[in-house]
């Protein structure tokens, strides 16, 4: 998608103005009016292209989650050289996580349907990475997933603060994504806890409490 509204088409034009109001303001405080008037076309073709506010909305939720699963790749690999030029490069990048972070935080539906596709996309990006020997998976795939996805959305939700306490404003300021890239990467690959603390948890969760017995848990349930 070109930087430059005025290289879009109406259709686009309109999409680009939807995703910064709805992620600058959100979508009940946001208007057609306003989305006409940033866009550059009249409120009826708004409508026209998109049949209600509703629809408009549910067409961004739809093209940001198809936008992130096109940008997986690169933008799972982590801190590296070309990282920098292409935050530069993509200033669209911008508004899709202010899109993300206002719908979370708005809960209900949006937030539904962000955290599922989020699931969906992280478990295919776990099976690629599995299949290339990059990764090992918990016995728990489903929790494993469910975690990472939470987490990752998680983090949108107090990405200024995040930002601010390791010396940025924004999530995707560079030196920022170059910190927390870094110390994600290390956490996961050499690991927080130590084999004990491991060993204890998994003790504590087969047995039952309350009689001082321990008991295997039926692994079914």
């Amino acid at each position: 998608m070109s930087s430059n509204p005025a290289d879009l088409l109406p259709q686009a034009r309109i999409r680009l103005a939807a995703l910064e109001l709805f992620g600058a303001q959100g979508f009940e405080k946001t208007t057609i009016r306003q989305i006409a008037a940033r866009a550059g076309v009249s409120p009826g073709l708004v409508i026209h292209h998109f049949g209600s506010k509703n629809r408009l909305r549910e067409h961004c939720d739809d093209w940001v989650m198809e936008f992130l699963e096109q940008e997986k790749t690169l933008l799972t690999l982590g801190p590296q050289p070309g990282l920098r030029d292409y935050l530069a490069e993509h200033p669209e990048y911008e508004p899709v996580i202010a899109y993300l972070t206002t719908g979370l935080r708005e809960g209900g539906a949006i937030a539904d349907r962000i955290y599922n596709r989020t699931v969906t996309m992280t478990a295919s990006l776990l099976d690629l990475a599995e299949a290339q020997g990059l990764v090992h998976m918990p016995q728990d795939r489903e929790a494993t997933v469910a975690f990472l996805a939470a987490s990752s959305l998680g983090l949108l939700m107090l990405s200024e603060q995040f930002a601010r306490q390791l010396g940025g404003q924004q999530l995707d300021d560079p030196d920022v994504v170059e910190r927390y890239g870094l110390v994600a990467a290390e956490v996961f690959t050499h690991g927080l806890f130590t084999p004990a603390y491991l060993e204890t948890l998994q003790a504590a969760n087969t047995t039952t409490p309350g009689d001082g017995n321990e008991r295997p848990r039926n692994p079914d349930h």
